[in-house]
Parts: C-alpha cells; sequence; structure tokens
C-alpha cells in the first residue's frame, strides 16, 4: 500500500504551532516596544517662551487640562492659556521666580504671553509671523 503523506507530515502540526508561538510572541514585543509613551513622544519640541512641564501640572500636581485649555471641549485643539490664567496660582506660587517673568510682564501689560503653537499640520507663531 502506498503512503500518501510521507512521515515528516507528522510533524506538521508541531511545527505549526511553534511558529505561532514564535510569531504571537515577536509580534507582543513588538507592540510593546513601539506602543509605548517613551517611544511615541519624540519629535518637534519647539522651545517655548516660559519652560512649562506638563507632566508637573497636570501629572504630579493632578491640574485639570481644562483649567488652562478651557475651549478643548468645544475646539478640535486646545487653547493656550491667557497669563491670567497662570497667575491665578503663580500670584501665590513662586511669584518672584525668574522663569515667569514673561507671564508677569505679560499680565501686567495686558499682552498675550508669546507661545510658539505647535500642531501636527503646521507651525504657528504667536507672533507676526505665521508659517502654515
Amino acid at each position: 500500500m502506498s503512503h500518501v503523506f510521507s512521515k515528516r507530515s507528522n510533524s506538521l502540526p508541531l511545527q505549526i504551532v511553534i511558529y505561532l508561538f514564535v510569531l504571537g510572541g515577536t509580534v507582543t514585543a513588538a507592540v510593546t516596544y513601539y506602543c509605548t509613551p517613551k517611544y511615541l513622544r519624540v519629535g518637534y519640541a519647539p522651545v517655548q517662551p516660559v519652560p512649562y512641564d506638563h507632566s508637573l501640572h497636570a501629572g504630579q500636581l493632578g491640574l485639570d487640562c481644562r483649567y488652562c485649555h478651557s475651549n478643548v471641549d468645544q475646539s478640535g485643539f486646545a487653547n493656550l492659556p491667557t497669563a491670567q490664567t497662570c497667575m491665578n496660582c503663580h500670584k501665590l506660587v513662586k511669584p518672584q521666580s525668574p522663569l515667569l517673568a514673561i507671564v508677569r510682564a505679560s499680565f501686567e501689560s495686558g499682552a498675550p504671553v508669546p507661545w510658539v503653537r505647535f500642531t501636527r499640520r503646521r507651525i504657528t507663531f504667536t507672533s507676526t509671523m505665521r508659517f502654515t
């Protein structure tokens, strides 16, 4: 009687299971590595006139993002906070810090803080220059 399948074909189910296991492990490792915030938080970060750390204000201090970016619920982008918003807290917290000199000057003069806007589509400077 002739053999339809060779004896080697008996090991085929085991080879498929091993292949799927290795493939699943590779996909899991790739997703775990490439979808982490450390990997994704790269790219252009404009130099701002006032050094601001979101991880301090929104992270450690627990401020709601909507406190500074009040229009984010109704808009497709987060508005830039005014000097009044910053000074609500910084009248009491670090009021004489040299890092906040621009915010204090803006608050006293009524002129906006010259934040550098950044979106994924364009870079817009809040001064007279605009790049679209």
